[in-house]
C-alpha cells in the first residue's frame, strides 16, 4: 500500500509539473521572471508542492517558498544534473535552502529559441509520512473489519452441509465461466444425494473439458492450415459478418486480418465489386468465379460460394488468389510476340523488297545489283543474329542454375574479349583500354561470362562516336567481383535507364537497327548475371557517356 501511495504521489507530481509548465511557459520564454513568481506562489497551497524554475546555467528564476535572489546556483543539484542528462529525474534528499528532507522531481524543458530551462517540484517527506500514517490507520480499520467478516464467514462455512453445497455451487459457477478444471473434494463418508450430484457434475465438467480441448485442437489445426495457404480465405455468416480471415486474404484485399473477425465484410474489404458480388452470391446461392481484377497493385482472382451448398445459406466463403504473376506472364508473352514479330518483319520486308527489285532486272545492273545483294546480306545477318540471341536468351531463362560451373578467370575473359573486339574499336578510332586489378576468380560458365562482357563492350563501341574512350575495369569489392564498362558516348536518358535491360527495348530504335543491334544484348547480360547469382546496373549522363557495372560473387576458396 505504501508503494502504491508513493507511486500515486509521484504521478501527481508529474501531472502537476506539466500543468505548472503550461501555466508559466509563455512568461518563461518571454523572460518575465517576476510574473512567473506571481503565478507560482498561489500554487503552493493549491497543489501542496514547492515549485522552482531554474535557468540553463543554474540561476534560480522563480520559487514559491523562497526569494530567488537569495538562493544559490542550482546547476549542481543532483536532480538538475540528472534531468540535464536524461530529460527528467527524481531525487530524495535534504534541501540546502529550507533544510528539510524533500522528494524532488525535475524536468528539462524548452524555454524557446532552443534555450533549455528546468522546472522542479518538491514535496516534504514529513508530509508524505504523515499522510502514510493516516493511510495506515485506515488500512488497520479495514483489516479489523475484514477480520470480523472473515470470522463470520468461517463460522458459516464450518457447517458441513453448507460447505458441500458451496462446493457444488462453485463448481457450477466455474463451468458456467468456462473453467472445467475444478473438481469437488469428496471423502469416503460422502455417500448421499449431494455426493452423487457432485460426482455427476465432476463427470460433466471432465466431458465438456475433453470436448472443448478436442474442438480447440481442431480449430488450431484449421487456423494453421489457413495461415499456411497462399490463397486468401474469408468466412462470413449470413449477415456478412466476418468470422475468419487468414493473413493472405489481408495482404491481397488490403486489410489487417487480425482485426477482421466480428466486423462486417464492407468494413474490412473496401472494394465495391467484391461487396456486391458477396451480396449477390448470398442472395442467389451457389458458387461464382470472377476473372482477375486489379485490387491495389495486384491482379486478384476471386471465387465465392455459400455454405452449406443446396440448403439455406448460413454463410459465405470467399477465396482470393493472386493472379498477378499469371497476368504479367500473359502480358510479357503478348509483348514478346509483338516485339519479335516487329523485329522480324522489318528485315524480312527489306529482303523481300530488294529480292523483287533484283528479280525485275536490277540484278543485271553492275552498280545496283551488288549493292542490293549487300543490303540483303546485311539484313540476313541481322535476322541470324536476332534468332541466335533469342535462342541464347531462351536457354538462359530455362536454366535454374549455371549448366557448366567451373573456375573462371575474369581477367583472362576480359583480355579475350578485348582481343576479339579490338579491331572493331580501332576501325572507329576508339581508345579501348583495360584497368585490371587483382580479383578472385568466379564460379560459372566461361562462355556465358565472356558473352556478357562482349555485349557490354560491343554496345560501348557502337554507341560511342568516333575517337571515343572506352574503359573496361576489373576489381574486387568484399565478396564480389565487379566488371565495369564505361564510355564517353551518347549516354542514355534518365527515363530509359530503368528499362534498358528489357527485351527488345531500344533507346534509339532507328540507330540500333542501323548498327545491327537486336535489342536483346543487355537482356542477355542481365540473365547471365542473375544466373551466376549476381546483378547488373547502369549509370549514364546524356551526352557524356555511360557505365555498366556487372557484379558477380567471388569463388569461395576450397
Amino acid at each position: 500500500m505504501r508503494a502504491v501511495y508513493v507511486e500515486a504521489r509521484r504521478r501527481d507530481l508529474h501531472n502537476s509539473l506539466s500543468l505548472v509548465w503550461e501555466l508559466i511557459r509563455d512568461d518563461v520564454a518571454a523572460g518575465r521572471h517576476e510574473q512567473v513568481n506571481l503565478r507560482i506562489r498561489p500554487l503552493r497551497d493549491l497543489i501542496g508542492c514547492r515549485i522552482t524554475v531554474i535557468d540553463a546555467d543554474g540561476t534560480v528564476l522563480a520559487d514559491n517558498q523562497a526569494d530567488p535572489a537569495q538562493m544559490a546556483n542550482h546547476l549542481n543539484r543532483p536532480e538538475i544534473v540528472a534531468a540535464a542528462r536524461a530529460g527528467e529525474a527524481e531525487r530524495l534528499r535534504s534541501s540546502a535552502t529550507i533544510h528539510e528532507s524533500m522528494l524532488y522531481l525535475a524536468r528539462r524543458l524548452d524555454a524557446g529559441q532552443g534555450r533549455p530551462c528546468f522546472v522542479r517540484l518538491a514535496v516534504p517527506v514529513r508530509d508524505l509520512n504523515e499522510e502514510l500514517r493516516m493511510l495506515y490507520g485506515g488500512v488497520l480499520l479495514a483489516a479489523l473489519a475484514a477480520l470480523a467478516m472473515a470470522v463470520g464467514v468461517a463460522y458459516a462455512l464450518a457447517r458441513r452441509q453448507a460447505r458441500r453445497v458451496g462446493e457444488l455451487t462453485r463448481l457450477a459457477e466455474a463451468v458456467s465461466r468456462g473453467e472445467f478444471h475444478h473438481r469437488i473434494a469428496r471423502s469416503g463418508h460422502d455417500a448421499d444425494e449431494l455426493a452423487t450430484l457432485g460426482a455427476a457434475l465432476d463427470r460433466m465438467a471432465a466431458s465438456i473439458q475433453e470436448l472443448l480441448g478436442r474442438s480447440e485442437s481442431e480449430r488450431t489445426e484449421v487456423l494453421a492450415i489457413l495461415a499456411s495457404l497462399s490463397e486468401g480465405i474469408i468466412v462470413t455468416d449470413a449477415r456478412q459478418t466476418v468470422r475468419l480471415a487468414n493473413g493472405a486474404a489481408g495482404e491481397l484485399l488490403g486489410f489487417a486480418a487480425g482485426d477482421a473477425p466480428g466486423k462486417a465484410l464492407w468494413q474490412v474489404v473496401r472494394t465495391d465489386w467484391v461487396i456486391r458480388a458477396a451480396r449477390e452470391v448470398l442472395e442467389t446461392g451457389g458458387r461464382r468465379a470472377f476473372a482477375p481484377s486489379l485490387i491495389g497493385n495486384r491482379h486478384v482472382e476471386l471465387s465465392l460460394s455459400v455454405y452449406p451448398m443446396g440448403l439455406q445459406p448460413r454463410g459465405l466463403i470467399l477465396v482470393a488468389h493472386d493472379a498477378t504473376p499469371l497476368v504479367r506472364l500473359q502480358e510479357m508473352r503478348k509483348d514478346f510476340v509483338a516485339n519479335a514479330s516487329h523485329e522480324l518483319r522489318t528485315p524480312l520486308a527489306v529482303i523481300r523488297g530488294y529480292v523483287e527489285t533484283l528479280r525485275e532486272g536490277a540484278i543485271h545492273d553492275p552498280v545496283k545489283g551488288p549493292r542490293y545483294l549487300e543490303i540483303i546480306e546485311r539484313h540476313s545477318a541481322q535476322l541470324a543474329n536476332l534468332v541466335d540471341d533469342l535462342l541464347s536468351l531462351s536457354r538462359l531463362e530455362s536454366f535454374a542454375d549455371v549448366p557448366r560451373r567451373q573456375r573462371v578467370d575474369v581477367a583472362a575473359a576480359i583480355h579475350k574479349v578485348l582481343d576479339l573486339l579490338g579491331p572493331a574499336a580501332a576501325a572507329r578510332k576508339h581508345d579501348l583500354a583495360a584497368d585490371i586489378q587483382p580479383a578472385p576468380a568466379v564460379a560459372g560458365d566461361p562462355d556465358y561470362i565472356e558473352r556478357a562482357i562482349s555485349n557490354l563492350v560491343d554496345n560501348a563501341i557502337k554507341y560511342t562516336p568516333e575517337g571515343g574512350h572506352i574503359r573496361v575495369a576489373l576489381r574486387s569489392a568484399g565478396d564480389d567481383v565487379i566488371i565495369e564498362v564505361s564510355d564517353n558516348g551518347v549516354g542514355i536518358p534518365p527515363e530509359d535507364l530503368t528499362r534498358i535491360f528489357e527485351r527488345f527495348y531500344r533507346v534509339d530504335r532507328s540507330r540500333s537497327r542501323e548498327l545491327g543491334g537486336t535489342g536483346l544484348g543487355l537482356s542477355i547480360v542481365k540473365h547471365v548475371a542473375q544466373l551466376h547469382g549476381g546483378s547488373v546496373e547502369a549509370e549514364s549522363t546524356l551526352g557524356r557517356g555511360s557505365t555498366f557495372r556487372m557484379r558477380l560473387p567471388a569463388m569461395k576458396p576450397a
